[in-house]
């Protein structure tokens, strides 16, 4: 019951506890552990990251890569014309990701 559940809630992103993110795409679950599950930049890249996609394992580049990723990521998102963060919202978003990157 709780996986058709999951399947029919598939690219909704939960918060249990704070501590995780859960998402269901595709009929698979995985769980997004987020560091600093409480800081301005979990915030800002929960809000902003999963407007188009589920969250990437912050882990999925480099502190090197993430910069290259997040100004992609800003191109697609106005291309598209999602909700774009702001200057200083984009900088946290994007040290966030690089100060826990692997």
């Amino acid at each position: 019951m709780a996986a058709a559940v999951i399947v029919i809630l598939a690219g909704v992103i939960f918060n249990t506890a704070g501590k995780k993110m859960m998402q269901a795409t595709s009929g698979e679950v995985s769980v997004v552990v987020l560091p600093e599950v409480d800081s301005a930049g979990a915030g800002l890249f929960k809000q902003y990251c999963a407007q188009c996609h589920g969250l990437p394992e912050i882990d999925t580049h480099t502190a090197a890569d993430w910069p290259r990723a997040v100004e992609r990521m800003m191109t697609n998102m106005s291309a598209s014309g999602q909700q774009m963060p702001s200057k200083g919202e984009r900088d946290l978003i994007q040290a966030y990701l690089v100060r826990h990157a692997k």
